[in-house]
């Protein structure tokens, strides 16, 4: 009985179901992929797909498709390497397999950098020879057989000692993190991008991972951590330094359909709070509110769920800080800017504590008593969720824990921030009292849209055993006449100061025209330096100066004329 003839006996529900189930299969068969490597890529794109962008990554163009039928769009690649003639690509093949049988015994596999250009030139040599054996014509002229063998040694380090198709996700600065579920042959690889406003944050990519690949990368990993990995430690958590980015996977028991692995790029350059009110996440004056508070020593805890930029907020408010401050961060994994502080003149100083499943570090607790003894500074922790938040409030009540405390934790709202600490975690309610602000970061979907953006939601200050909201988001961050009149905090730091509550209320307000002027200067300059972390420092350590010189006089206007006329003048010659 032919295949036509069993459709059309068969009820229309199940017709359609075979039907769709024969088209997904056809669809598979168009995927394709070299000998030397085993992820699928699909080349072709769904007829409803409307091009948006297109670039190119180390040689590889990537596209950004809309898909109007979908709340999703298409990040798609097709690696040149994807293409290579057939021969070309089983020497390759047979490279790859000769130097998987054949181990140097004097290299340091630790070092991927140093891999890769081992391989690089080991393996030339290799395809030379391979080429030969092969009788394979690779270009006519000498100089285009050394391109030749260049790019094809390329190709093999990359799909040996690197991350094959995924270095292009990796390399994209688009691309903030990359996702593959389990089981990985039969689903998409998805990421996460920043690509203007046309381009949803959520994309599958047209790349498909083997399982075969996904053990290469999870023994890699596990390798170059020092971590475990297995049915006891089915969590691995770890840094790619190479790419800047945070490895999380999970597998059996834990994940039952196999090896699942989310990738999350951690920014080179820091986020600066005139950057945050340029892509709209800040208002200037929320700001100017912030670098108030931590210029005033507060206590303040970022809170927000995952991916809506609490670590970003907290970096950014690092740079609030003056470069004399002593400031020890806390942190498992490494994703605050203190490298790139330090090289700016700011004075820090890294912990780094133990992950869940990780070996040997000292626990977060250990770490933090540690730094309770490391003399007068600024704390600065990547997240506060267990045995070390009771050691933090003990300090911050005993007046122990420095100048000024900051942190972030989960929670959506203050009140979910009070509730997690005090009943989650076991701080007594008047321990809590020590946390003055708690800023939420969240995430909105304006008009309910499938596009998200980060937005800082509430700022709210702890007093008398409950909260006030300071600033909160009403489509945008407004600020409340509790901030105007009422607030304690501003208050005591006005105090602190000599100063009135109102002249307190214009000191915010300049700071806020201060960062307010770096953006738009730097939309009207097209240049995104003004925003930099080396920049804020100038433009803060300016403030600082002229607060020092005419703040006796609370002649904010005077202030704020001699900074605009001193930025505009270093501005003119950047």
């Amino acid at each position: 009985m032919s295949l036509n003839k069993i459709l059309n006996e068969l009820a229309g529900t199940e017709r359609q179901h075979i039907t769709r189930g024969l088209a997904r299969a056809l669809e598979k068969k168009k995927d394709i992929r070299p000998a030397f490597s085993h992820t699928w890529v699909r080349p072709y794109v769904p007829k409803d797909a409307s091009i948006v962008e297109k670039y190119h990554i180390d040689g590889t163009e990537v596209s950004l498709f809309s898909l109007y039928d979908e709340t999703e769009d298409l990040y798609h690649v097709v690696p040149p390497e994807y293409k290579l003639r057939k021969e070309k690509a089983r020497v390759i093949s047979e490279v790859k397999e000769s130097l998987a049988e054949h181990h140097a015994e004097d290299m340091d596999f630790s070092d991927p950098g140093r891999v890769k250009e081992f391989i690089k030139g080991r393996g030339k040599n290799l395809i030379q020879r391979a080429v030969e054996d092969l009788e394979i014509d690779l270009a006519e002229s000498r100089q285009e057989q050394i391109k030749e063998l260049d790019d094809l040694s390329r190709i093999l380090s990359k799909y040996t000692a690197g991350y094959g198709v995924l270095e292009t996700m990796l390399s994209d600065p688009n691309v903030e993190d990359i996702y593959v579920d389990a089981p990985a042959e039969q689903n998409n690889v998805y990421v996460e991008v920043s690509a203007g406003e046309e381009i949803r944050d959520k994309c599958r990519t047209n790349v498909y991972l083997s399982s075969k690949d996904m053990g290469s990368l999870m023994s890699r990993f596990r390798f170059e951590s020092g971590e475990p990995f297995s049915e006891a430690y089915p969590v691995l958590e770890a840094d790619l330094s190479e790419y800047d980015t945070r490895i999380t996977a999970i597998g059996s028991p834990l994940s039952s359909d196999g090896i699942a692995l989310a990738l999350r790029r951690r920014n080179t350059e820091p986020w600066t709070l005139p950057r945050l009110i340029k892509v709209g996440s800040l208002t200037p004056l929320s700001a100017g509110l912030l670098s108030f508070l931590i210029d005033g020593r507060s206590t303040m805890m970022v809170a927000g769920s995952r991916g809506a930029g609490k670590t970003t907020l907290l970096g950014a408010l690092m740079l609030e800080f003056p470069k004399s401050q002593r400031i020890l961060t806390i942190e498992d994994t490494k994703e605050l800017p203190s490298e790139e502080m330090q090289s700016i003149g700011y004075n820090v100083q890294s912990m780094k504590t133990a992950s869940g499943m990780s070996k040997g570090d000292m626990d977060p607790d250990e770490v933090l008593r540690v730094s309770l003894r490391l003399g007068e500074s600024a704390i600065v922790m990547g997240e506060v969720r267990g045995e070390e938040a009771k050691t933090l409030y003990e300090a911050m009540r005993a007046g122990t824990a420095g100048s000024a405390v900051m942190g972030t934790i989960h929670g959506n709202s203050a009140q979910s921030v009070y509730e997690r600490v005090v009943h989650d975690i076991g701080i007594p309610e008047e321990s809590f009292a020590a946390t003055d602000i708690v800023i939420i970061a969240g995430i909105v979907r304006p008009g309910g849209m499938q596009k998200r953006e980060r937005k800082v939601t509430q700022i709210a200050e702890y007093g008398d055993g409950e909260f006030s909201d300071l600033m909160n988001f009403e489509g945008r961050l407004e600020p409340t006449d509790f901030f105007k009149r009422n607030s304690k905090k501003i208050g005591e730091i006005a105090r602190s100061w000599g100063l009135s509550y109102n002249e307190a209320v214009k000191n915010i307000k300049l700071r806020a025209e201060i960062k307010k002027k770096m953006v738009k200067t730097s939309v009207d300059m097209n240049d995104e330096t003004i925003l930099s972390a080396e920049w804020v420092a100038k433009a803060n350590n300016k403030f600082w100066n002229l607060i020092s010189k005419y703040g006796a006089s609370r002649d904010y206007s005077r202030i704020e004329e001699k900074w605009m006329k001193w930025f505009e003048e270093r501005t003119r010659y950047a």
